[in-house]
């Protein structure tokens, strides 16, 4: 069972982990928005975004950390471009790493319409 959840093979079952394996699937709609984000980010339709080109885009003034002053923009921003480029540290962001990252987010996310509006906002959709 442990095997099942551990998703990251850390030998560790982490909420989101356990969560994203509960909840399947990304839905038809979330997959759809992540898709429009990436492609938006993706000026060179060669299936790799730039680090960079996601910094001029990523509005972080939202993050509830922001909000709360528990962090700073720079702060958020350094810690969300970590989540990025996870495959191979080669400073571009494929499609796979990009809708990884995001399935993890939906996992914690029980509505497909709260997602789909939180992406649209992020990215400026």
């Amino acid at each position: 069972m442990l095997n099942h959840f551990d998703r990251d093979g850390n030998g560790q079952v982490d909420f989101n982990e356990f969560l994203k394996t509960l909840r399947g699937q990304l839905s038809d709609a979330r997959k759809k928005v992540i898709r429009g984000a990436f492609d938006k980010l993706d000026v060179t339709k060669d299936g790799k975004v730039k680090l960079e080109d996601i910094a001029k885009i990523y509005d972080v003034s939202r993050h509830p950390e922001i909000i709360s002053g528990k962090k700073s923009a720079e702060e958020v921003f350094v810690e969300f471009m970590a989540q990025w480029d996870t495959q191979s540290r080669d400073g571009t962001v494929t499609f796979e790493e990009f809708c990884d990252y995001y399935s993890d987010v939906s996992a914690s996310i029980e509505d497909d319409d709260y997602f789909v509006a939180m992406i649209k906002s992020a990215w400026k959709l």
